[in-house]
């Protein structure tokens, strides 16, 4: 049995990450998400981001395109998958192009949400995620 099973059959609660750099923001979805049965941690940058799945393990991230400092949303994911981290990211902008959605569409278990943002369907991504691995409900 490997740990992710383990967890789930001990009733540990699955840890997300939220990479959210407005406090408020963070906070709020935090809520959300943890009255859904999930542990969540919140990261300011993708620099604080790197640090913590470098440090911990989560099954899903939730990251903001746009971050402050050096590591934006896509850079943190294009270093997480140099490193072979195959973790589900599901991503938030409030300029969804039809480019960065082309890019994002053909990485596996890439999601993109538009801010303001649905919040159904976002705890439905990461419900599908957290069941059914980096294989997005597209």
């Amino acid at each position: 049995m490997d740990s992710v099973t383990s967890q789930r059959t001990a009733g540990i609660p699955e840890r997300v990450l939220l990479v959210i750099s407005n406090d408020n923001f963070c906070r709020t979805l935090s809520r959300i998400l943890r009255r859904c049965g999930y542990q969540v941690e919140c990261a300011a940058s993708g620099e604080d981001a790197l640090e913590r799945l470098e440090a911990s393990s989560f099954r899903a991230v939730v990251s903001d395109v746009h971050l402050p400092g050096q590591v934006c949303g896509l850079t943190l994911l294009q270093q997480l998958r140099a490193a072979g981290r195959t973790i589900p990211m599901i991503f938030l902008t409030e300029e969804a192009t039809a480019r960065l959605r082309r890019a994002l569409d053909s990485i596996q278990g890439v999601e993109c949400l538009s801010v303001p943002l649905d919040i159904d369907r976002l705890k439905e991504i990461v419900a599908h995620f957290l069941t059914k691995g980096s294989h997005g409900p597209r």
